[in-house]
């Protein structure tokens, strides 16, 4: 058992060089079993679906942002779909945003989080996105932080 998610150290990481606000997307009904294989299994039939689950809250003033950092964990080389219902339900204020997509996975990589980005808010900058595995995060966390700290310099914020 972990006691934090990799995308959470990740947002956590991200928030303390960059000096940003946080928000979890989490889901109204969590229903998500936690073992992998289970996950696994759910993640596929959602995105078979095309699900839009409900996620509880609002960002606050997410208008008063020039720039937001999205993360999620690479779900089936995409990007779980409860960040398309909060895509979709922000998109008129997303849309004039500058965006950096980073992604957790153990072995997808950033799974083009970067165009399925742009292509779910039209009008919005998409910059380079950032992916760690998912591992480095829960046990290589000082150079997951390196990795962070070069990602982000180099995106002439």
């Amino acid at each position: 058992m972990i006691d934090h998610g990799s995308t959470e150290i990740a947002a956590e990481m991200i928030a303390y060089e960059t000096g940003a606000d946080l928000f979890e997307v989490l889901p109204v009904d969590d229903h998500y079993p936690m073992t992998y294989a289970e996950l696994t299994d759910v993640a596929k039939e959602e995105q078979n679906d095309k699900a839009r689950p409900a996620y509880a809250g609002k960002v606050s003033n997410l208008s008063q942002y020039d720039t937001v950092f999205i993360g999620a964990p690479v779900w089936w080389s995409d990007w779980p779909m409860i960040m398309y219902m909060f895509f979709e339900e922000n998109a008129e204020v997303l849309a004039e945003k500058k965006l950096v997509p980073f992604s957790t996975h153990e072995g997808s990589g950033l799974s083009g989080f970067d165009k399925k980005l742009s292509s779910a808010v039209p009008g919005s900058t998409v910059l380079k996105g950032l992916a760690i595995r998912e591992n480095d995060c829960q046990n290589k966390q000082d150079s997951v932080l390196e990795y962070v700290k070069n990602w982000i310099s180099g995106l002439g914020l």
